[in-house]
């Protein structure tokens, strides 16, 4: 039995723009034109795991899940 797939999302009620997420995993998050941090893989591989890990735990509002 594998790891279970990865699933991001971002709350956006929550997310406060600050873009660590982006610096840590820019292959699955960006900032939008609102400021906000948006998930633009929400599926990504499982070698982006310790990247969306790490931006989830940097994330000063907490508005990552996976």
């Amino acid at each position: 039995m594998g790891a279970e797939k990865l699933h991001v999302t971002v709350d956006h009620q929550q997310c406060q723009g600050v873009g660590y997420c982006e610096r840590v995993a820019p292959e699955v998050f960006q900032l939008g034109d609102d400021a906000l941090s948006h998930v633009i893989d929400t599926h990504p591989p499982e070698s982006e795991r310790d990247a969306v890990e790490e931006a989830a735990t940097l994330c000063p509002s907490r508005a990552i899940r996976y």
